[in-house]
């Protein structure tokens, strides 16, 4: 029975079992060396041997070095972790699950191929400007510096800004998640996956691109997709992502950057009573700790140390006085 080549190559690979498929760029360097290999064979090969011998001597030499190239730069290089991230914050039980799974702490890399999963705890992690935080009862894997795959639970992503330069894509039921300079949520629920817009604006890329922008939620059920407009920026929807949030150090800080911070974490309007007030407390610096409070607690120790009325209502921080 006469063997074409690519039928003993094929041979080959079914015996190794099923794999991952490589990136196209590996095949096509794996085939060219096959190639290069099955030339050197036949020039080797003893004029004596018959040309079939030859042929397939040739293509046993080629398979194995096709094989060789493919489990040396593809599965060699898959097992090579890198650091993505880094450990901001935990609070209570969480696990990285990965060739030894470990418990994260603050300040610890996270390796490419690595899984999160919560369970009463919640994790905060940094991809250099870029946050991430990971609310209790997910899981999320770590593919590379710039995708994580969301397989369960809820994410919130903080890009840092409209120019920020980090790019992130969050893998979903519904496609990839990436952002537009924003502040935004994803949840994964089985089928269901929901996109909860801030601040900015996300791209969705599925069967179709979708943008979702500021105030609005989009959710993604198979084919079925709902976009609704008017959703809150604060709330109960939104206050799991300030309990993971890092500490903030007021000692020597300026009373105008502790102001932006607890805002911005919380989704409020920052409003000064009038020009007067807003420029009088531009050199205030503050002093002592935060430590163990709240938001409700943060605010009223700030106020009494610094003499400065501050008062939440309805979604908007008012400092100098309450404004309308």
């Amino acid at each position: 029975m006469t063997h074409e080549p690519d039928d003993t190559i094929g041979t080959l690979l079914r015996l190794a079992g099923e794999r991952d498929v490589p990136p196209p760029a590996v095949m096509k360097r794996a085939r060219v060396a096959a190639e290069a290999a099955w030339r050197a064979g036949l020039r080797a090969v003893p004029a004596t041997v018959a040309p079939r011998g030859r042929r397939v001597s040739a293509w046993a030499v080629a398979a194995g070095v096709l094989a060789a190239v493919i489990v040396g730069a593809w599965y060699g290089a898959a097992r090579a972790p890198v650091r993505v991230a880094r450990i901001a914050a935990v609070s209570d039980l969480a696990l990285l699950r990965g060739p030894a799974d470990t418990v994260p702490v603050p300040g610890a890399d996270v390796l490419s191929g690595t899984t999160l999963e919560t369970t009463t705890g919640r994790v905060a992690l940094s991809f250099g400007a870029l946050s991430l935080r990971v609310d209790r009862h997910a899981r999320l894997r770590f593919d590379a510096a710039d995708r994580v795959t969301l397989l369960d639970g809820s994410v919130y992503v903080d890009s840092g800004g409209i120019n920020a330069l980090a790019a992130l894509r969050i893998v979903t039921p519904a496609g990839a998640v990436r952002h537009l300079g924003t502040q935004f949520q994803v949840s994964v629920d089985g089928a269901l996956t929901r996109v909860r817009v801030r601040e900015g604006r996300v791209a969705v890329d599925g069967a179709t691109t979708r943008e979702v922008a500021a105030g609005e939620q989009l959710e993604v059920r198979g084919a079925d997709a709902v976009l609704t407009r008017g959703q809150p920026s604060s709330g109960e929807t939104w206050e799991w992502i300030s309990q993971t949030a890092p500490a903030f150090d007021i000692e020597n800080r300026l009373l105008p950057e502790f102001l932006a911070w607890i805002a911005h974490e919380h989704g409020w309007q920052l409003r000064y009573a009038d020009a007067a007030s807003q420029a009088r407390i531009q050199q205030v610096r503050l002093h002592g700790s935060l430590e163990g409070l709240d938001a409700a607690g943060m605010i009223e120790r700030i106020a009494l140390i610094t003499g400065t009325p501050i008062v939440l209502r309805d979604g908007a921080l008012n400092v100098g006085g309450a404004t309308q």
